[in-house]
């Protein structure tokens, strides 16, 4: 493949707590709950809304009490030193005491061992660790700690408690909210009477906003730094998140804290009325992987109400559910014990599938006259509220088989996950069985007045394209009617539909599927669907990809549709064909998909002048972010303070390392890229149907340039510099008519040690010829010479977009 032949002719050349404390015995003299584990036959609670009302109402005692002198408390990284204070007691929860409340003066530190998190915690709060005097600070935990604190504090009435009250009182409005525990792990460890480790502390600071500390052994990254959410709606914000240091966060006991089931399959049966009312049987085979597993939490959209939930051949389970809220808690009675197996079957119904219209959207954000909002009746979208917790997950799904039975008006076009077994048709409505045809995690369906555009390529599997014309001729009429008032806004023209949209969309999607099946691999299913949908993004399911009206609706010259269309279709090898392994992978899905977009458009599209101008303003607005944003390594984290930040990092900068990578294995020769293209099949091939991370591609990439590159992915990766070159060149004539060509790099706005190989293109005075070579920069200033065989006319630094950085010339001196 040579990409840039419309830009380039041929080449020439080439755990425990630690308490030290005044002696004394506060459980022996006083009568307080204990933290150990009680009996089996005990353990659990009976239901869930009492526990929850007794952590949302946990208050502070002032019997029993204690004074704290040089109190040393750890916590993995984590240091507490109370030198002098009152230490508060609190209600029991379940119980048990779980809560504790110092008033007085101590201090805090905390030092994240990764220096990506060092980086983050200086971009949040200012510092690369936390060294902080505090007045306060409100532990709660599911551990041994209370028993700790118990033997080695002095016991005393603690005196008045209104000031403990208040610092509980703030704990709490960041720990519980109106409908849930905001931290699933305490409250898991409350209804089954675990004492799993969890710890949290909210500490007041003598300057500064409060900071929250929490060891979650359930999470896979254990230790976290919280505080409060910056954005409107957000309670917490986490500010530094990593594995623990101090234990084995691999290893079997943790791995059954996170995940005390493994879900088998998922067997769901699902009705859609007439009038679009839902209703469904879930059946999920599971097995316990650890004894005394009573209440299990599963998710499920709010809007869906619970009928029953039973062992499938047994009788009706204990479930809990609290309004508004998204967790569906179920009882087993008696507790799963290890290596047990069950059919649960949960019976639902409610408000799922929604009418939505986009002329109404348009009345909402613009003033619209009424009268013009009656000449035309409006468009009618259907579409699912939540692809997610539609039907009952379990923590976050891991990738399983599931068996799929819908009924359906059979007036409406449908399209699932998974390939379809059988259907038929009685009377009004559609049965159709579809099965996963890999295990999935990603599960969901598309239903709409739709028709329907078949495609068949040899190329490719059997492609469906669902679009609704009806809605956008309704769309447009609307939009003509009100033309004038749109104007203003300069919209009307750009809304207007384009002609026979599914021809455009339909083109695209079926030509990247080609073009991936092409340079990734062959695709997984047998068959693809693309589904418009009324909302300004996409997503994408296995075999199924949700794409925005716009996209159907309007035609542009900018080229974002089309990369648009091929990201959501090249999700089915990155984010489906492999998945990331976690959070901080996940631009290795939206990055790639990005790029994959972009790749297309040069290739495919064979159009280098919007290739290039997409990568040159996402430069631009990746290096107006640079000292603000997060590095691509924090994943979703990046959203917490600006949703635009994520944006520029995960996909934008995501898609510009592949770039670079990509131009860093350009044959410059040739100016074939063969050797990026292996590399991107061979990591597909090797983690199709697995997950991976940012290591294990960067294995990959290191097998195919056949070097460390640490540099490369700490840089780009795990780092958020983006340098800025200012380049000079000077040519003298040499012997033989050759010429001497010196070079001058300055760099700027990197750390010590910053380095990056960028391309220079020389174009020669008297003659077609044209060279390249690469210039390892590094440091303030790079200097060079290099023989050259004519007098060069124009060089250029950084050709290609090669390389993420701002270029400016200057002359030599």
């Amino acid at each position: 493949m040579a990409p840039y032949a419309a830009v380039l002719r041929p080449l020439l050349v080439c755990g425990p707590i630690a308490l030290a404390s005044a002696p004394g015995s506060l459980g022996a003299q006083q009568s307080v709950p204990a933290a150990s584990p009680l009996p089996a036959a005990a353990r659990g609670a009976e239901a869930y809304a009492p526990v929850l009302d007794g952590l949302r109402h946990l208050a502070v005692r002032r019997e029993p009490g204690a004074t704290v002198k040089s109190l040393t408390l750890h916590r993995d990284v984590i240091a507490f030193q109370l030198d002098d204070g009152q230490l508060y007691t609190t209600t029991p929860v379940a119980g048990r005491m779980i809560a504790a409340v110092f008033v007085g003066h101590g201090s805090v530190s905390f030092t994240p061992p990764l220096a990506i998190e060092r980086r983050e915690l200086q971009r949040v709060l200012g510092d690369t660790a936390v060294h902080a005097p505090i007045t306060g600070a409100a532990f709660v935990f599911t551990d041994t700690t209370w028993a700790e604190l118990a033997r080695q504090v002095s016991v005393g009435a603690a005196g008045a408690a209104d000031e403990a009250s208040g610092m509980l009182s703030t704990t709490l409005d960041r720990l519980v909210d109106d409908r849930r525990v905001l931290q699933p792990t305490l409250i898991t460890a409350l209804m089954n009477q675990d004492t799993n480790g969890f710890f949290y502390a909210h500490v007041k600071r003598e300057r500064g906003e409060d900071l929250m500390f929490v060891v979650d052994p359930a999470n896979e990254e254990q230790i976290r730094l919280l505080r409060r959410g910056q954005l409107e709606g957000q309670k917490i914000q986490i500010v530094s998140q990593f594995k623990a240091t101090r234990a084995p966060p691999d290893s079997a006991a943790a791995a059954e804290v996170r995940d005390p089931l493994k879900i088998g399959a998922y067997r769901i049966d699902a009705t859609i009325a007439k009038g679009l009312g839902f209703s469904a049987s879930a059946t999920v085979d599971l097995t316990a992987r650890r004894g005394d597993v009573r209440w299990v939490r599963f998710e499920l959209l709010s809007e869906l109400k619970v009928d029953s939930v039973r062992a499938e051949g047994g009788g009706p389970l204990t479930f809990a559910r609290t309004d508004k809220s998204d967790d569906l808690w179920v009882r087993f009675d008696p507790p799963l014990q290890a290596g047990a197996t069950r059919a649960l079957r949960v019976l639902y119904h409610g408000d799922l599938i929604e009418f939505g219209s986009i002329i109404n959207n348009i009345q909402r954000h613009w003033p619209i006259r009424a009268r013009d909002a009656v000449r035309t009746r409006p468009d009618e979208w259907v579409y699912v509220k939540d692809p997610t917790t539609w039907f009952p997950r379990y923590n976050v799904l891991e990738p399983v088989d599931v068996d799929l039975t819908f009924h359906t008006p059979k007036r409406y076009a449908f399209a699932s996950v998974g390939r379809l077994i059988e259907s038929h048709i009685e009377g009004d409505v559609e049965t159709s069985h579809w099965h996963t045809v890999v295990p999935a995690d990603q599960v969901c369906f598309s239903l709409g007045q739709f028709e329907e555009f078949k495609i068949t390529d040899p190329r490719i599997p059997p492609v469906t394209v669902h679009v609704n014309s009806e809605a956008h001729r309704r769309l447009d009429e609307f939009l003509i009617a009100v033309r004038d008032q749109l104007d203003a806004w300069e919209l009307a023209g750009r809304l207007l539909s384009q002609r026979d949209p599914q021809q455009a969309v339909g083109a695209d999607v079926a030509n990247s599927l080609a073009f991936f099946s092409r340079v990734y691999g062959r695709p997984l299913f047998d068959r693809y669907y693309a589904t418009e949908t009324p909302f300004s993004e996409g997503e994408a399911f296995p075999g199924l990809i949700y794409l925005s009206v716009w996209t159907f609706q309007t035609a542009s010259d900018s080229g974002y549709d089309e990369i648009f269309r091929a990201h959501e279709m090249a999700h089915q090898w990155w984010g489906i064909g492999v998945e990331p392994a976690g959070y901080r992978d996940w631009w290795l899905s939206e990055g790639f998909a990005e790029f994959s977009g972009l790749w297309y458009m040069q290739l495919i599209l064979k159009d280098n002048e919007k290739f290039f101008r997409h990568l040159r303003h996402w430069r631009r607005e990746i290096r107006g972010r640079r000292d603000d944003a997060a590095p691509i390594g924090i994943g979703w984290r990046a959203a917490q303070l600006n949703f635009r930040d994520y944006t520029l990092t995960t996909y934008h900068k995501g898609a510009w390392v592949l770039q670079m990578l990509r131009n860093l294995m350009l044959d410059f020769r040739t100016m074939k890229e063969d050797a990026f293209a292996a590399m991107m099949q061979d990591f597909y091939q090797e983690y199709k149907g697995r997950r991976a991370s940012t290591e294990d591609f960067q294995k990959v990439v290191e097998r195919h340039v056949g070097m460390n590159m640490n540099w490369f992915f700490d840089q780009w990766v795990r780092g958020t510099a983006i340098p800025k070159y200012v380049f000079a060149w000077h040519a003298e004539p040499a012997q033989n008519g050759h010429y001497t060509l010196q070079l001058r790099v300055r760099q700027s706005d990197v750390p010590n040690g910053f380095l990056m190989p960028v391309p220079v293109k020389i174009v020669f005075a008297d003659s077609a010829m044209q060279a390249f070579l690469r210039v390892n920069v590094s440091g303030a200033v790079t200097e060079g010479k290099v023989d050259v065989p004519a007098e060069p006319k124009v060089v250029e630094f950084n050709p290609l977009e090669s390389v993420l950085a701002e270029v400016k010339t200057e002359g030599w001196e």
